[in-house]
């Protein structure tokens, strides 16, 4: 048959149970039922797996490829009455997306395929793995279509996690969609055959039996319930909209519903349906007190809600946001609002993770950091901008120190490894650069550009460079600068005053800055960044507010004021999340003032007067070579605090707490604290440098070690006995034994090409021959590259070395160094 019959299909979708056989007579009924749908000349092939790639690439969510067929739409018929074992069959209708197709392949975990049949009967398949390979014979073309129906049953999977696959024991039997350890991490797969991925998109019917008292709930809306006798029943259900196969749901027990509906901004109601089992519908409807100012604030910044309901399912586990029928943890629902961001994170995916999906799981930002984000947001709207800005800054300081960390690597948001798609990148480093994306952009555009993405891309897969060129047209604002510093790479930006002066200008001042950049991780620079810098002057009542752009190593900038100025700072609204966390402050009494995003406090005795108090902590390395007696220190290449006030209160002293430990809290300065060319660390050894300005020298400040336990655990706290306005990082002395740099006959070397990119020759120009060994020491004077030296020359593989500042240095035997020169690489 060469003709498509959609309109057939449409009919055989849309048909409702409503009046069925009872008893006994309907699953024979419903049999013969499903024969009577017209297919295309015996079971048809989309692809053969070899012909465009294998299986693995097209379902392993690995690329955009297309599945060989487009699938419209799934029948699932499911048995839930037999114990932990599931029974059923799953129709599907696709059309073959190019022509020859001989093979239909599916996805399928541990369940057992019993036949496959189409209008005439019975098909050839194989099943081996995760893949069930159907035969399709005559092959078919782009215009046939494709009916045929397997037949399952087994004992479904679920995700070693613990979180993902189809749970059958206890009380409730639901599934959770997706997988945080298998790969592919949709695990539509668990329960019903399709084509397992996050682009590959259809609308579903679920005809589910049960008994002793269980109800099935699905997504989409209740067609039909049929009792079969006792008491036994079959719910039908079906939603229209188009979703991948891992947002399909079901759960089933003894539930009951609450109903409301919300008002709509396109002028109709939505209906809601909160389910639970009785014992739990109080203290669900009070833990989702809020649950409407979330559907009204969503609605307003992204547009009209497009399903046909909201509504959310108590399971044992979740959350997980399939279609309008989202399965939500059942003990984070027992009455308070404690985990009301977590209901509301559900809800946002109906507009990003469901609406539109991410194409790769690379992209999972896509899904998981915009619904992060939409939570702060709903945060933002119930309870105000400073809770809003409460929750940003904690989830920025936490992902500047340890989203690296914790993921075990720097990862651009749209290439997140598969064993992280589920990690800190995708959702809070995601939710963290959409709040940078809102300052670009403002809030109008914001909204409006995002809005017109999801309007035009709904129910679609998306990719980021879609979203970016879209933004792009929407807004009328190039993003590409954007997306290439925070989304389509790894790491972070600091930007730190280096220098500032102040001209007078008629009745006016100038305020001229250099500006410099500086990189956490592996980030190239950023360009075309709009910070705010705050001016204050003699009289704190003087302020003046300006954004700058900036970019590249060094920016240098003059900005007219109409007041004196006394302080200057950046960001420090925290527009941006930028590699810098910090606060600003009035100290009013003598205490101990403490900035949790800064690291550091400020203990005063007398307080003479109210004083502004800036403090930040720059999470990147303080300049290297910018030391007094740099033979002297091994200097921190983890962080260093900026001080700024007017005037600190008289007799104040600081506080800093340094952490090298490898735990959850700990990591603070895991390149400072250990053993670094041949020297041994430990805690006595730790000192404070200071600078009073980013361009002049550091150099040591009177400071006292506090200890935690061992003098070599990393742990433990340093008191800055006078405290002073400017900068300040941690350092440790040297130990001199055994050890003698010699610096001269330097200009007896040479260094070419200088700057360097992937390698660098090394030439002795003396007499003779030099034997001995070449090293590279990165900034913080780490031995990142070491080759043998023989002859006159050596090339030296730069490859996997961070770019910036380097020394070079020859050891002719152990113990005797001689820094022959500086390098910069430069990539």
């Amino acid at each position: 048959m060469s003709q498509k019959f959609h309109y057939r299909a449409t009919y055989f979708w849309d048909m409702s149970f409503t009046i069925v056989p009872t008893g006994g007579q309907y699953w024979s009924w419903l049999a013969a039922l499903l024969l009577l749908v017209p297919t295309a000349a015996k079971a048809q092939n989309i692809c053969q797996v070899g012909k465009h790639g294998s299986h693995g690439a097209l379902a392993k969510g690995g690329g955009t490829a297309l599945w060989p067929l487009d699938i419209l739409h799934q029948r699932i018929t499911l048995d839930l009455t037999l114990g932990n074992v599931i029974a059923g069959h799953c129709a599907i209708t696709a059309v073959p997306r190019t022509d020859g197709l001989d093979h239909f392949p599916l996805d399928l975990l541990a369940l057992t395929v019993d036949s496959v049949t189409d209008d005439l009967g019975q098909m050839v398949f194989s099943q081996v793995g995760e893949l069930l390979d159907i035969t399709l014979d005559p092959p078919l073309g782009t215009q046939d279509t494709v009916v045929l129906t397997v037949h399952y049953r087994g004992d479904p999977a679920q995700d070693p996690s613990g979180f993902g696959g189809f749970y059958t024991a206890g009380s409730v039997i639901y599934n959770l969609g997706v997988a945080f350890q298998s790969i592919p991490h949709s695990y539509g797969r668990a329960w019903f055959p399709c084509a397992d991925n996050f682009s590959e998109r259809n609308s579903y019917e679920f005809l589910v039996k049960t008994a002793g008292g269980k109800k099935a709930w699905c997504n989409g809306e209740l067609l039909g319930e049929t009792q079969l006798g006792g008491d036994t029943l079959v719910r039908h259900w079906r939603i229209n909209e188009t979703i991948p196969a891992y947002l399909a749901s079901v759960a089933a027990s003894t539930y009951t519903v609450v109903r409301d509906t919300f008002p709509s901004i396109a002028g109709n109601d939505i209906p809601v349906a909160l389910v639970a089992r009785p014992a739990d519908t109080t203290g669900m409807k009070n833990s989702f007190l809020h649950l409407p100012e979330a559907f009204a604030h969503f609605e307003n910044w992204f547009g009209a809600y497009k399903w046909n309901k909201v509504g959310y399912v108590l399971t044992p586990a979740g959350a997980m946001e399939h279609s309008t029928s989202i399965h939500y943890p059942d003990f984070i629902a027992e009455g308070d609002l404690t985990y009301e961001a977590t209901m509301a994170h559900e809800l946002a995916h109906q507009w990003f993770g469901d609406l539109v999906t991410c194409e790769r799981p690379e992209e999972m930002y896509i899904n998981e950091g915009f619904a992060e984000y939409l939570s702060f947001l709903f945060l933002e709207s119930v309870y105000g901008r400073t809770r809003y800005m409460q929750e940003i800054r904690t989830n920025h300081r936490a992902m500047v120190h340890k989203a690296h960390l914790l993921d075990q690597g720097w990862w651009a948001l749209s290439e997140v490894p598969g064993e992280w798609t589920y990690g800190e990148h995708s959702y809070n480093k995601g939710a963290d650069v959409l709040h940078s994306l809102r300052s670009y952009l403002g809030d109008d555009l914001f909204r409006q550009g995002l809005t017109s993405f999801l309007d035009v891309y709904a129910f679609q897969p998306v990719n980021s460079t879609q979203l970016r060129d879209h933004l792009t047209l929407a807004t009328g604002v190039d993003m590409t600068d954007f997306f290439d510093d925070w989304i389509f790479q790894s790491g972070w930006s600091a930007f730190e005053i280096k220098s500032q002066s102040t001209v007078p200008n008629g009745p006016n001042w100038d305020v001229q800055l250099a500006i410099q950049q500086k990189m956490r991780g592996p980030a190239n620079y950023y360009h075309n960044v709009p910070v705010t810098v705050t001016i204050i002057g003699q009289d704190p009542a003087n302020v003046l507010r300006d954004t700058l752009v900036l970019g590249d190593a060094l920016t240098t900038v003059t900005i007219p004021c109409p007041f004196e100025p006394d302080l200057v700072w950046l960001n420090d609204g925290d527009a941006l999340s930028l590699a810098v966390t910090g606060q600003t402050d009035t100290i009013t009494a003598p205490g101990t003032w403490i900035s949790t995003y800064a690291n550091f406090e400020i203990v005063s005795t007398s307080v003479p007067e109210p004083c502004v108090v800036r403090m930040e902590q720059y999470w990147v390395a303080p300049d290297q070579d910018m030391v007094d007696e740099p033979w002297r220190w091994i200097i921190s290449p983890d962080r260093y605090w900026r001080i700024s006030a007017q005037q600190l209160p008289p007799g104040c002293t600081g506080r800093l707490t340094f952490d090298g430990r490898d735990t959850p809290t700990g990591n603070l300065d895991p390149l400072l604290m250990g053993d670094t060319l041949a020297f041994t660390y430990n805690e006595d050894s730790l000192v404070v440098l200071y600078r009073v300005a980013g361009d002049a020298s550091w150099r040591e400040v009177s400071s006292t070690v506090q200890s935690t336990g061992s003098h070599t655990d990393g742990f433990g706290r340093i008191t800055i006995d006078s405290l002073q306005v400017g900068e300040y990082t941690l350092a440790w002395r040297k130990s001199a034994v055994g050890v003698h740099e010699d610096n001269a006959g330097t200009a007896q070397w040479a260094i070419v090409p200088n700057p360097a990119q992937d390698h660098v020759v090394v030439r002795w120009l003396g007499a003779g021959e030099a034997t001995g060994t070449m090293q590279v020491l990165d900034s913080a004077g780490r031995i990142v590259r070491e080759e043998p030296l023989t002859g006159s020359s050596q090339r030296v593989d730069l490859s996997g070395i961070a770019a910036g500042p380097c020394t070079i240095r020859f050891a002719a035997e152990q113990g005797t160094y001689r820094v022959i020169g500086k390098l910069v690489i430069a990539r």
